[in-house]
Parts: C-alpha cells; sequence; structure tokens
C-alpha cells in the first residue's frame, strides 16, 4: 500500500482484521476495539492492504471522510506511533490500579477427591495464630497503597474445613479494614458440603458477597466425580448439598455455578441447566449464573487430561447447546457469543501490584494455583524474603507481555495480554497454543454475534493473520 507524491504517509495498525460477511466485509482493529461494516462492492484489494503489517499509504490517496474514520478507529496510525508501547502503557497501568484482594488458603485439605483436582492434598491448614501476622501483612499493603477497598477470597482445598481459622480472621481484618476506614468485602470458592444450616447468616456476617460452586453433571455424575475421601455417618450427599446451597444463597448473593464440562458428562449440562430454571437459580430476581468450564489441566499434577478434553471448538459446539435453556444475563459472559470482543482493561491478581495469595502453609504466593508447590513461594508471613523467593517475585514482577518474543508479535494482545502468565511460566506451549486457536476461531464469531452479522460460514482467522511483521 503506497502512495507517490511527497505528501504525509499514514501507517497501517498491527491489530486489524478484515472478516468475510455472508453480505459485505467486517473491518475490526483490537486495539481500539472499533469496528467499520463494508458492502460487498467494498473494495476487497483496498481492505486486505488495511490489514498487511506494516506498511504505509500516502494520505492523499484515501478520501478525507474515509481518512478520518480510519484513523478515528486506529486503523491508520501516525507514521512513527508506536502501538505496542501505547499497549503496554495500559497494560502496566491496570497493574498498577488492579483492586487489592487477598486470597486466603485455610487448608489444602478437601473432604472430596475430584479426581482431576490440580492441588497436591495434605493436611497443611492455617493456624489461628497466624490472624495476627496476615493482619500486619494487610496493614503493611495499605500503608503504601492509595487505594481504600479490600476483597478477601476464601480458598482451599475446602476453605470450610477450616471454618473455625475462617470465622476468627475474617472478624480480625474486618476489624483492621474499619481502622483503617478500607471497605471490606469477600466471596469464597466451595464445594458446598461442609455449610452451616443457616448460610445466609453466615455469608452475611463475613461479608461474603460472591460464592462459587462447581458441579460434574447430574447427581450421579456429580457424586461419583466429587466421592468423599473417607467414610462417616456424617457424609451427606454431595449434589444435594450443593443444590441446597445454591438454593438458600442465589435470592441474596451472587452466585457462580460452575459446571466442568468434560467428555464424560457434556449430555448433562442442557439437563443441568433445565434443573436450575426448575428450582428458580436463573429467576431474573436471582443473582445467579451459569459459568461452563472447560475442564483443563491447570497443573503437570494432571497432564492426563490434555488427551481428553474438549478443544475449543468442541466446548463451544456443547455450549451453543445449552445457550437457549438460559434466560439472557445468567450465562456467564465469556460463554455469550454476543459478549462484544472489547480490548482487556484489567489484569489477574497474579500480576497486580498489590494483591497476594496466603497458601495454608504460611508461604505467599502470586498464583493461587501454585498453593502447594512450596517451591514456587514468592515470601512467607512474618519472615523476610529468601532469595529463591526473590526469584519467583521477579518473574510475576516483570512478566509483561508486551516484551516476550510471540505476544509482542501477535495481532490478538490487546485482547488477552498473553493469556495466564503461569503458562508463560512452564513454557507450556500446547496450552498457549490452544488460546491462539481460541482466538483464530472464536473472535470471528463473536463479533459476528455480537453485531447481528452472518459470517461466511466455516471462516477462521489464521496464524498468518495472528503473527505479522
Amino acid at each position: 500500500m503506497t502512495g507517490a507524491g511527497d505528501g504525509t504517509y499514514l501507517q497501517t495498525s498491527r491489530y486489524n482484521f478484515c472478516l468475510p460477511l455472508a453480505s459485505g466485509f467486517l473491518l475490526y482493529n483490537a486495539r481500539t476495539g472499533a469496528s467499520l461494516r463494508y458492502a460487498s462492492d467494498a473494495p476487497r484489494e483496498f481492505l486486505d492492504a488495511l490489514c498487511r503489517y506494516p506498511a504505509r499509504v500516502a494520505a492523499e490517496d484515501i478520501a478525507e471522510r474515509t481518512r478520518d474514520r480510519l484513523q478515528r478507529g486506529g486503523f491508520l496510525v501516525e507514521t512513527g506511533f508506536d502501538e505496542l508501547l501505547e499497549i503496554r502503557g495500559q497494560y502496566l497501568h491496570a497493574k498498577i490500579e488492579a483492586p487489592v484482594i487477598v486470597t486466603i488458603t485455610t487448608t489444602n485439605d478437601c473432604n472430596l477427591g475430584c479426581f482431576y483436582c490440580f492441588q497436591k492434598r495434605d493436611a497443611s491448614q492455617l493456624q489461628n495464630g497466624r490472624i495476627d501476622q496476615i493482619v500486619d501483612h494487610i496493614r503493611a499493603i495499605f500503608a503504601q497503597s492509595h487505594k481504600r477497598t479490600l476483597h478477601v477470597d476464601w480458598y482451599g482445598g475446602e476453605p470450610m474445613l477450616n471454618r473455625d481459622f475462617l470465622e476468627k480472621a475474617s472478624v480480625a481484618i474486618q476489624d483492621a479494614c474499619h481502622e483503617l476506614d478500607v471497605s471490606y468485602s469477600a466471596s469464597i470458592l466451595t464445594n458446598g458440603t461442609l455449610w452451616p444450616e443457616d448460610a445466609l447468616s453466615f455469608v452475611k456476617t463475613h461479608h461474603i458477597e460472591r460464592l462459587q460452586i462447581t458441579f460434574d453433571g447430574m447427581s450421579r455424575s456429580h457424586n461419583k466425580t466429587r466421592r468423599h475421601r473417607t467414610v462417616s455417618r456424617e457424609n451427606v450427599n454431595q449434589f444435594d448439598a450443593a443444590c441446597a446451597l445454591v438454593d438458600q444463597l442465589a435470592p441474596h448473593i451472587s452466585v457462580d455455578i460452575r459446571f466442568n464440562l468434560s467428555r464424560q458428562n457434556a449430555e448433562e449440562a442442557t439437563e443441568f441447566a433445565e434443573l436450575g430454571l426448575a428450582r428458580g437459580w436463573f429467576a431474573p430476581e436471582n443473582k445467579a449464573q451459569l459459568q461452563l468450564a472447560k475442564l483443563t489441566p491447570y497443573s503437570t499434577e494432571v497432564d492426563f487430561l490434555r488427551k481428553v478434553e474438549f478443544t475449543f471448538a468442541e466446548f463451544e459446539e456443547v455450549r451453543n447447546r445449552v445457550r437457549p435453556h438460559v434466560p439472557d444475563g445468567k450465562l456467564d459472559k465469556s460463554a455469550s457469543l454476543d459478549s462484544y470482543p472489547s480490548p482487556r482493561e484489567s489484569v489477574c491478581a497474579a500480576i497486580a501490584e498489590d494483591s497476594i495469595v496466603i497458601g495454608a502453609d504460611g508461604n505467599l504466593y502470586s498464583c493461587g494455583l501454585q498453593v502447594t508447590e512450596p517451591h514456587r513461594n514468592v515470601g512467607q508471613l512474618g519472615r523476610a524474603h529468601t532469595e529463591s523467593a526473590l526469584h519467583e517475585l521477579q518473574f510475576w514482577d516483570g512478566f509483561d507481555p508486551t516484551r516476550a518474543p510471540s505476544c509482542s508479535r501477535c495481532s490478538f494482545l490487546p485482547l488477552c495480554w498473553g493469556s495466564c502468565p503461569k503458562l508463560h511460566m512452564e513454557c507450556d506451549t500446547a496450552q498457549l497454543e490452544q488460546q491462539s486457536e481460541f482466538w483464530r476461531v472464536m473472535l470471528p464469531r463473536r463479533l459476528a454475534a455480537s453485531l447481528d452479522l452472518s459470517l461466511v460460514p466455516g471462516f477462521a482467522l489464521t496464524a498468518v493473520d495472528q503473527f505479522r511483521g
């Protein structure tokens, strides 16, 4: 794309995509989130040229109105404008301004034995004697931060196995926040089998505003997958207990009903959605939503899952079958085809500047997926950093996808910011390639669906579209 003369030149954006529609074309820029629709008689050569990178065009060769639209949308930028530097600034700003989240692993133990669990179960649990150290650590965070909100995520294992600690720590942290004039909220990830009879009073006392509870199919499949690890008279029906907890809390707090989708339970997903409807979980006044999740190996402990996990295309086929059975707004956004793909604005807590994970062993971690990997700790409660902890911390503090060899060349970068940092730490090329596959297939589909347009059947972006220059 070139022009003659000595006039001003503009350059194409690395982040342009041209999608063929049943009628016409859609031009999309991943950095700005802008999109422009063109009729079937639009000059395809011109649109394709906009998606070449690096390339430049003489400003005088484009009609003023068209040129203005392309510049406003970021499809054409001033010569010398560094798009990658712009994205880096947005990414670093998000790291600095991310909310303070303290994840507290009450125990590594669990009363259930899911075969796919990526965590190594052991008897480690936080003792009440650690509470003062936890409060001191939280005070230290706010002593050097301008932020005035704290969110605590109660985590495990099964966090309710160490309920006495949770209750005492919750009160102590809330008291400290009141003293510091810091707003407090909490969430919990639970299997739902160890809750007090009056669950509503419990969440109110401990300011739990969100709960995530996981299902593995209908009753028989769920109970088979989430088997009790020990036999006692107090063992309850896992499925019934989880459903009863959702029944009680859905009218009052946000409940993320996670359904771990696998080849074994895929045929039950629609039936489960209908069960939720019948029990009133997805009533307009309730705050529950269905979160369909692909069963994925989150650590090398469960690498065997790679052989049987769904591809993103297969996973999406199952979600498409479930989608009509769930009311609008009650299916999580990641499963919503009509959610317009906007540039990313937030980072995960693992790389947020002021967030931390407290392990059941008293170690500090950046990532909650590593709480049973003590060699990955980035510090210890009440102790100075060790050399190995500083080495681990250096990775998380320094993680910057805009400087990574592959991510810096990727045209999906503004949408995913490198995906999960842990995948980069572990050089998990298989999972990173899955993320690339997801965007190649799903970006065109989501753009078309969100704008109520029809994509040419079978169209997907390619590695050539993804990596340019």
